[in-house]
């Protein structure tokens, strides 16, 4: 289908030509003729590089140009949406306006209303619902791409939840959904009330083979030799897509191994450095606070090879993924963390072990869905005449195995997680919060309006009145004449997005009156909520932390009598989370902290940052009941404290920005200990401390004193 026959506005026809873009692909000219022009709820399962999300962009800028009304992007990861707004900037010309909303949950982002295009994430959409927005009511398209998240235990439910609100509320929004790999594209669409949309098209064809003794044998019959330099499968790999001059993604089963075959490779495989490669290994080197991490990233970067994980900062994943699509980086060992929708082609991905780790069920075979999501990673358009995905066996019996599982085997079905008693509290919570006066019909139709309801209608039902009994036992939630409201803590509750099972921890933890609020005990009371992200506990700590967990327990706000688990695990998981932000908010720099919990910057500042969410919420939810007045400031301080890792002395400089918590020690104990002393400091005398610098310093005393004449 030519461009010209599209029934879009003119302009952006004219824009599409001007780009070269003159016909549609294939899937992208089924979804046409399905509808996605004329409002039709639509389901596009096709391959990797398809055009399903350059289709859903034209939708979007469509509908602003003629004016029906705004259209909402959803992604998975804050990473995904940035990309995607970074990709809507290029309408501007055509005077579209599209904004992007990742911050605090506790909002409802009013600024949005000047957007013809809003990106945001699930769960930031899902909080944004639960204020009512007024820019809400003119929404008349959402995008839900990469929907086969629905089979994520926390992301399912909340997608699930927000369509639901628009099935129960909203059928004049149109609904489009995004993914390379579902099992069961028929049950969804009808769950979706969509037109289907399926195609195994590419634009760049994909080879699956399977590695075995020196050849890799394809889906389609045939074989192609591999040199055996090294005597191993993967560097003979490596080595052979290199040779051809190739990009390879090699997908791993942890970080350590991820880091482990990035170092033996770039030993190995002799690849020179250019100038491009010290230049961004340069640049890499100094996105993290970690010195080691910033050292080995820097040599291997050189090298042009490098690992990906989410361990590392947000920074450095970006840097070494731009570096890869720009041919600097030739080789990278990743786990899952590159198939999650990231745009990175590479001409072939090696799958090094298809198992994985599990720490309740030891090694397991990873799922085909996610072996698919990998394969679609292959094959760069307009580089590569075809892309190659392969897996390593070690034997006939498992080349023949690895076959009929992943390369001849279909998707795993997407199944709901809504009827979880976790989701079914957090999001029937939200709902009538949100609703204001509910009836029990009402709460019907939201529920029927899920997968969860089509999949298992009966355990649905069930757990339904469960979960309905816990909000009102809770006293989140009151019900009188067979209507349900939610009370003043169920609201606030709601509103500042945590699970009520957080916010009983809390009030159990406040009920507890005491001559003295320990750093510690403020914290313990954050990681015990069940929202907290924990540390996982190795066996050999287990001694020294039952050690510590004597020490400690005078400063907890929870006795094991208020634990309504009895998961020891758990228990030690709290503790050696609690010492790691106590740590944090102590100054401990990072590089101690990283090795001494044995995590990545990235996983510290996912803590971190979860951490400062929990305890703000803390306060609001103390603010709203008058529970224990006491405690609100405490967690106010704590708060800021999570956020910038100070102690409590530091917490006026580093409201200055580009005054982080090293330097703020510096300046302190220099004798700069407010934002007066630094607006009145001598330019010269300031650039004289460690890490300053005479730039630095002068936009400092600057910004100091604007903030001082703004208080």
């Amino acid at each position: 289908m030519l461009i010209d026959m599209l029934d879009i506005d003119e302009r952006l026809k004219d824009y599409l030509r001007a780009r070269g873009i003159t016909r549609l692909y294939p899937p992208q000219e089924e979804a046409v003729r399905k509808g996605i022009f004329k409002g039709k709820n639509i389901l596009m399962v096709t391959q990797t590089a398809s055009g399903k999300t350059f289709l859903a962009e034209l939708l979007a800028v469509n509908n602003a140009l003629i004016g029906r009304g705004k259209t909402v992007y959803l992604t998975p990861l804050k990473a995904l949406a940035t990309e995607k707004h970074n990709d809507f900037k290029k309408y501007v010309m055509l005077g579209i306006r599209t904004g992007i909303s990742l911050g605090n949950y506790d909002k409802s982002d009013t600024f949005l209303e000047a957007f013809d295009i809003i990106i945001t994430t699930y769960e930031k959409m899902d909080s944004l619902l639960r204020h009512n927005p007024s820019w809400f009511r003119m929404v008349k398209t959402i995008v839900v791409d990469e929907i086969h998240y629905l089979d994520d235990p926390e992301r399912g439910p909340v997608i699930e939840s927000i369509i639901s609100r628009i099935k129960t509320h909203r059928r004049d929004i149109q609904i489009v959904s995004l993914s390379a790999t579902v099992g069961n594209p028929e049950e969804i669409a009808d769950w979706l009330d969509a037109e289907l949309v399926e195609s195994t098209w590419r634009p760049v064809p994909l080879k699956e083979g399977v590695y075995l003794n020196g050849r890799i044998i394809y889906n389609d019959g045939t074989q192609t030799p591999v040199v055996r330099y090294f005597s191993n499968p993967l560097l003979d790999l490596i080595k052979d897509t290199l040779d051809k001059d190739g990009q390879c993604l090699i997908f791993v089963n942890s970080r350590r191994r991820a880091v482990t075959l990035a170092e033996k490779a770039s030993k190995l495989l002799s690849l020179h450095p250019t100038i491009e490669s010290r230049e961004l290994a340069a640049q890499v080197s100094e996105l993290s606070d970690v010195e080691s991490l910033n050292l080995l990233l820097k040599e291997l970067i050189e090298k042009r090879i490098s690992f990906h994980h989410a361990g590392l900062t947000v920074e450095q994943r970006k840097a070494i993924e731009e570096g890869f699509r720009k041919g600097i980086i030739k080789v990278i060992f990743s786990t899952p963390t590159l198939a999650a929708g990231v745009n990175l082609p590479a001409r072939r991905v090696i799958v090094e072990d298809y198992r994985r780790y599990s720490y309740q069920e030891g090694m397991n075979m990873i799922k085909v869905i996610e072996y698919k999501q990998y394969a679609g990673r292959a094959g760069r358009p307009g580089l590569d005449d075809f892309g190659e995905a392969v897996l390593i066996a070690r034997s006939e019996a498992e080349a023949e195995k690895l076959t009929n599982i992943y390369i001849m085997g279909e998707p795993e079905d997407v199944e709901s997680s809504f009827h979880t008693m976790r989701s079914l509290r957090i999001h029937l919570l939200a709902y009538i919060a949100s609703m204001g006066i509910v009836a029990e019909n009402e709460i019907l139709s939201f529920i029927k309006n899920t997968l969860a309801h089509m999949q298992f209608e009966n355990k649905t039902q069930a757990r339904l009145k469960t979960a309905l009994s816990f909000l009102i036992k809770s006293r989140f939630i009151v019900e009188e004449d067979g209507k349900f409201k939610a009370t003043q803590l169920g609201r606030r509750v709601s509103e500042v997005y945590i699970d009520p099972a957080s916010a009983l921890v809390l009030l159990r933890g406040a009920s507890k009156k005491t001559k003295r609020y320990s750093d510690f005990g403020l914290i313990h009371l954050i990681t015990a909520a069940p929202d907290m992200i924990l540390l996982s506990v190795r066996r050999k700590e287990l001694e020294e932390l039952d050690r510590l967990l004597d020490a400690y327990i005078p400063d907890m706000l929870l006795g094991f009598e208020d634990i309504e688990h009895s998961d020891y695990d758990r228990i030690y998981q709290e503790l050696k989370t609690s010492l790691l932000l106590l740590d944090w908010v102590n100054e401990e720099s990072e590089e101690t902290i990283t090795e001494r919990y044995d995590i990545g910057p990235g996983d510290l500042r996912n803590i971190i940052e979860t951490a400062e969410w929990i305890a703000y919420s803390f306060r609001r939810i103390l603010e709203t009941t008058g529970i224990n007045r006491e405690m609100v400031p405490l967690y106010a301080r704590l708060e800021q404290r999570i956020r910038y890792g100070v102690k409590p002395e530091l917490l006026e400089l580093v409201r200055i920005p580009g005054i982080g918590r090293v330097r703020a020690r510096r300046l302190y104990n220099a004798g700069y200990r407010s934002i007066d002393d630094i607006a009145s400091a001598s330019v010269t005398e300031l650039s004289k401390i460690n890490g300053i610098g005479r730039q630095l310093a002068s936009k400092l005393v600057e910004t100091a004193r604007l903030i001082k004449n703004m208080l």
